[in-house]
């Protein structure tokens, strides 16, 4: 893709940013995300006021507009500290957060399958919960051999940017959308490979349907579709936030694909399981879940879209 001067500029404005919050200290980091999610909160009327509304719609007359709003300004702010951790682990000085995350247990999980049933890959989900950055980003540098999926940018300087700062080295990235890319997801899966993929995210084509949030999800089809297809299991890591600075990584599953269902009807089933834990983990404790996606999951279908490819949409 050809350079422009729009993507040069864009790409310095992204760098300066990223460099002012990289050499911060964690915690006034931290505190200068907040910050700016607190700008971001009270001058984009618009996307607040959605946020509050799907939040509603989702939990109810249970919750009211005063906890609506509560809920929807934690999860912003999730998501500037999100980005505030990541540019502090990967930005222009690297550095290992200064907190204890709580992994190890699922961290011995991963290994032990890995240990087991050598060449044989899983799928690796991770919903929008927490710092679902940091699971990416850990996993692999415990010797887990992963590999994600990767959409195509308008700004190719961005692109690389924001790649280098979100996967862990040796983390392979596939572009989404090929038959190339299908190809060798399968290979991957064979040799015993993890791929990281984001489960909560709507296909504006037809994919899976899944019972989510008392309503439908259409969801990509890849999760399930690529578990039964290479008769490997799912394993759901949800990360969550404890405070400012903690951080925690539950894993659920294996999930296996049942061979003795017809192929369709098994990757629907195993879909299903995994947004069933998801829905009632955000359920729990709301704020933890990214609210403000542009493709709110619950969006019903266009008129006439295609199939939905099955290269899901990764992290």
């Amino acid at each position: 893709m050809k350079v422009r001067l729009k993507h040069r500029a864009e790409y310095l404005l992204l760098r300066g940013f990223c460099g002012l919050v990289a050499w911060l200290p964690y915690r006034p980091a931290l505190l200068f995300a907040a910050g700016l999610a607190r700008i971001g909160f009270v001058l984009g009327a618009s996307r607040r006021k959605e946020a509050i509304r799907r939040i509603r719609s989702v939990l109810g007359d249970a919750c009211s507009p005063r906890q609506a709003r509560a809920i929807a300004w934690h999860s912003l702010r999730n998501m500037a500290f999100n980005l505030a951790e990541i540019l502090y682990i990967g930005g222009d000085r690297p550095r290992s957060l200064p907190v204890s995350i709580d992994m190890q247990e699922t961290l011995d999980r991963v290994r032990a399958y890995a240990r087991e049933q050598p060449g044989r890959g899983a799928i690796f989900a991770c919903p929008h919960m927490g710092n679902w950055e940091l699971a990416g980003m850990v996993v692999p540098s415990c010797g887990i051999d992963m590999f994600t999926l990767t959409g195509v940018q308008k700004n190719p300087l961005v692109q690389e940017y924001l790649q280098r700062l979100r996967h862990a080295p040796g983390v392979e990235l596939l572009p989404r959308g090929s038959s190339a890319t299908l190809r060798k997801i399968f290979s991957n899966l064979r040799k015993g490979k993890f791929l990281a993929i984001m489960p909560d995210l709507r296909s504006r084509q037809p994919g899976v349907r899944v019972r989510f949030f008392g309503g439908e999800a259409n969801l990509y089809p890849g999760m399930g579709v690529f578990a039964r297809q290479v008769e490997v299991p799912i394993f759901l890591a949800i990360m969550k936030r404890h405070g400012w600075t903690g951080h925690s990584l539950e894993l659920h599953g294996p999930f296996e694909p049942d061979l003795s269902r017809p192929k369709d009807e098994d990757a629907v089933r195993l879909s299903q399981q995994v947004m069933d834990i998801v829905d009632a983990e955000i359920r729990q404790d709301p704020g933890q879940w990214f609210w403000y996606n542009k493709r709110w999951i619950l969006d019903p279908l266009e008129p006439e879209a295609a199939p939905a490819p099955e290269t899901v949409a990764g992290p």
